[in-house]
């Protein structure tokens, strides 16, 4: 099929509407269309570390700014989730050891792949679970559910019509509440959907900001700001010892 034959959305811009939304930008049941001030203000609040080096980071904003151009061509989000893991490969490849030991590199593999690496990192304690801004919220949701199924517990035990909670007070998260191992998810599902997305896929969907902020945040704390670097020794080359 050649370009004659494309929807006019999927089809080569002409210049008189290279900067115009793509028709599906507005396209949401109940939803106002959102504002190109919107959509970047979304992205823009995902950033980097700044002591990811600067190869990585340009490879990064890549995946931004084709996030924030997806406004203008649909099929851009797929694209920026697709660089998006690729500068996370990149960003595990410069930090890590350039061999890994068995099993995070099969016997054969000339380099280590993107699951392999993820794990080897994860199981180093370069990336955890208290580095993701989900895992906190979810921690707190969790800790107010908790709150509330206690104080229905009080009122049984009490015999009591009602009990008063304050939604604004501060929770205490409990270990408990901490149990989502959010890291072990990801370890399967980032090079899965890698995978997929580098091999073809029909795929087609907005919903990639939490993508490249999950990687923003990999990033970040494999290559932590100087005051919270922790005791592993890092070299010039950005590998560990």
């Amino acid at each position: 099929m050649n370009g004659q034959h494309l929807n006019p959305a999927e089809a080569l811009r002409e210049p008189a509407t290279a900067m115009a939304p793509d028709p599906r930008t507005g396209m949401f049941a109940g939803q106002a269309a959102l504002s190109l001030a919107a959509h970047h203000a979304d992205i823009a609040r995902v950033q980097l570390s700044p002591a990811v080096p600067e190869p990585i980071a340009i490879q990064y904003e890549t995946a931004r700014n084709l996030y924030l151009y997806a406004w203008h061509v649909y099929r851009f989000y797929m694209v920026a989730a697709t660089q998006a893991l690729t500068t996370l490969e990149f960003g595990l490849r410069e930090r890590l050891p350039a061999q890994l030991p068995k099993p995070y590199q099969r016997t054969g593999q000339r380099k280590p792949m993107l699951a392999g690496m993820l794990r080897y990192a994860i199981d180093q304690g370069l990336v955890r679970n208290d580095g993701f801004r989900r895992w906190h919220e979810t921690a707190a949701h969790r800790a107010r559910e908790r709150r509330s199924l206690e104080a229905i517990q009080t009122m049984i035990d009490q015999d009591l019509e009602y009990v008063e909670i304050d939604d604004e007070a501060p929770v205490e998260v409990s270990p408990q509440d901490q149990q989502w191992d959010l890291v072990a998810i990801l370890s399967d599902s980032l090079p899965s959907l890698r995978n997929q997305l580098a091999h073809g896929s029909p795929m087609l969907t907005r919903q990639v900001l939490g993508t490249l902020e999950l990687v923003s945040e990999i990033l970040s704390q494999l290559y932590p700001a100087q005051s919270a670097t922790d005791s592993k020794d890092i070299k010039l080359d950005g590998r560990i010892d």
